[in-house]
């Protein structure tokens, strides 16, 4: 189990410019947990090793501009193993994640607010003193997550060939009397 807090004040992280860094295993994660290789989430439970390699490590930063916004700064990175739904093999995927978040009393009918929300750098975070940090993670990687994992190169060959079908009617070409 992790030994850091599960939830925050996060306009208080914020403004205290706090950081907080450490790694959640697979057994934090369920609904992630659920989306990876079965091999990879029975063997994290019975091997240290791989708990490690199967770990989501992440860094949580806040920060307060010059104009008193606040803002938290989460990166993650992990190495999991997904199904690729090409050839049904153990796949890996590594993933590296910074996500910018504007805390906030946010009312959605605000012009500002909906220009933000339109946003890829910076998404909203409604001011919270109960921020669930392990629920946030978890929900960025699901949604970072491919729907459907294939392999660059590696299962080439198990891919359905093009080429031309044979002419199911070929075995009657035969019966034909000249």
């Amino acid at each position: 189990m992790s030994t850091h807090p599960l939830f925050i004040d996060n306009l208080a992280f914020a403004k205290k410019n706090e950081h907080l860094e450490g790694s959640l295993s697979l057994a934090e994660c369920p609904r992630l947990s659920e989306l990876l290789q079965a091999a990879e989430t029975n063997q994290a439970s019975k091997d240290d090793a791989s708990k490690t390699e199967a770990a989501v490590h992440y860094v949580l930063q806040g920060q307060t501009d010059s104009v008193g916004q606040h803002y938290l700064h989460l990166t993650l990175t992990t190495n999991l193993t997904t199904t690729c739904q090409r050839c049904l093999n153990a796949m890996p995927l590594n993933l590296a994640l910074n996500y910018n978040y504007l805390i906030g009393d946010v009312n959605l009918n605000d012009m500002e607010a909906s220009d933000i929300e339109d946003s890829d750098d910076i998404d909203l975070q409604e001011a919270s003193q109960t921020m669930d940090i392990i629920a946030l993670i978890e929900d960025e990687i699901i949604m970072a997550m491919p729907i459907a994992p294939i392999h660059d190169k590696d299962c080439g060959a198990i891919v359905t060939q093009s080429g031309e079908k044979p002419n199911p009617f070929a075995a009657l070409k035969g019966l034909i009397k000249p």
